[in-house]
């Protein structure tokens, strides 16, 4: 009965793993991931990128100011000069200042500016879209990372309660056979039995470990396992449908709006590149002062007003080059688009079918465990009444054992699927986190 209460509490306990748990114990994932979107290290490099990103758009825009440059000079200038010889005269030594200003507007460049402006914009869209994208990874990162912490830890507990058991079955045998009513191969199987149960156990808590080292590097901490809770899935955010699903990820998927918006700047740069085959217009105002300047003695003012025009009637193919160039990568984005779309479609479709998978083993295998429960109940009462082996008692506790792993893991790749499908179809958010806390 021992062995029996043991089952039905670890039942229980798988159950939750699809049941979830109330508020308190749903917020602990809940505040893991909102601190993991504040602190962690690809958040914030995509930050900073947006925010580079946009002081391009200020670059960008200063091509519509004037550019205001100022000159000057002061020190002793000295003149030898043939001409200064032929006449005879001295050789010219003085002190000279001067001082210029130039004021240049653009006035015309081929449209180059305004598409250095829109194509910056697009970039600083682009840029915002990634943090969108790179938070949306690093919180399916985070749930992952938590859950597989829960998931070998619960695989552990199972397998220490299995070790025990046998180990319990192995005591009682060898008591039968110094009774002299046991089997002694029975007692050899059973410790046979009982090394494969302790490899396992290794095994899973070797996996742990490797849980916990992916954990430390997600959240930058180590986990507390004694303090983490399974977290309440959210089955209430997900759509009814597959199409739906589809849909869903082809309007809000992040990774869709980069590549669109990748698509919309090389047509942007496109349209730069043409800029070569226009002439460019400005408006050159200049002001000089100069005083003893190049043997002129005294004090010298100009100033102009020039309206400049220049027009590359040759450049050696490179604006064709620049047209081609520019041209195929705009095809390219546009396939890369429409890749992104077909991956993007492919994620939700595995993602689903993972989640209606897990969904479905977690039903088969709840009538598994209580199965094969039975079959071992009916088993030990045989063995204590003589008319069964104690390998056969051990082979239907494996079942038992093998059924509650399988279960577990089961509910866990559920969970975990969730996320993923969130993850597909751009929704999985704090807000998405929060409303679940918050039931």
């Amino acid at each position: 009965m021992k062995i029996k209460r043991v089952l039905l509490a670890s039942v229980a306990l798988a159950a939750l793993c699809l049941a979830g748990t109330e508020g308190a114990q749903a917020a602990v994932l809940e505040v893991e991931l909102h601190d993991l979107v504040d602190n962690h290290p690809q958040l914030q490099a995509a930050r900073k990128t947006a925010a580079s990103a946009k002081e391009g758009i200020r670059g960008a825009v200063s091509g519509y100011y004037p550019k205001v440059s100022v000159t000057g000079d002061v020190g002793p200038e000295f003149v030898d000069s043939p001409s200064r010889r032929k006449d005879n005269k001295e050789d010219y030594y003085t002190g000279r200042d001067t001082a210029g200003i130039t004021v240049t507007q653009k006035l015309f460049d081929g449209f180059a500016t305004q598409s250095s402006i829109e194509s910056a914009r697009l970039t600083s869209s682009a840029a915002n879209v990634n943090i969108e994208q790179v938070r949306q990874t690093v919180m399916l990162e985070g749930a992952s990372a938590y859950l597989n912490v829960l998931r070998q830890n619960s695989l552990i507990e199972l397998a220490k309660n299995n070790e025990a058991n046998i180990q319990q079955q192995l005591t009682l045998e060898d008591e039968r056979v110094q009774r002299g009513s046991g089997i002694a191969v029975d007692v050899l199987q059973a410790k046979s039995r009982l090394q494969l149960a302790k490899e396992r156990r290794v095994t899973f808590e070797g996996a742990l470990i490797d849980a916990q080292s992916r954990y430390t590097q997600v959240f930058n901490r180590a986990p507390e396992v004694g303090a983490m809770n399974d977290p309440r899935p959210v089955t209430d955010l997900l759509p009814k449908t597959l199409d739906e699903a589809v849909d869903i990820a082809l309007k809000e998927n992040p990774s869709i709006a980069t590549s669109d918006t990748q698509v919309q700047s090389a047509r942007e740069k496109r349209r730069a590149a043409r800029a070569g085959y226009y002439p460019t217009l400005s408006l050159e105002g200049k002001a000089n002062y100069e005083d003893n300047k190049n043997t002129v003695q005294g004090i010298r003012r100009d100033w102009t007003l020039l309206l400049k025009a220049n027009w590359d009637l040759f450049s050696g193919f490179s604006t064709q080059a620049a047209v081609a160039q520019a041209a195929f990568d705009y095809a390219g984005s546009r396939d890369n688009l429409d890749y992104a779309k077909r991956k993007v479609v492919e994620q939700t479709k595995i993602a689903w079918q993972a989640l209606l998978t897990a969904r479905e083993r977690v039903q088969l295998l709840e009538n598994a465990v209580n199965i094969a429960s039975e079959v071992w109940e009916g088993r030990k009462k045989m063995r204590e009444a003589g008319k069964e082996t104690t390998i056969n008692v051990l082979d239907a506790e494996n079942e038992i054992y093998n059924a509650r792993i399988n279960y577990v893991n089961a509910s866990y790749d559920a969970r975990t699927a969730i996320y993923q499908l969130l993850t597909a179809m751009g929704r999985l958010d704090l807000d998405a986190v929060d409303q679940v806390a918050a039931k």
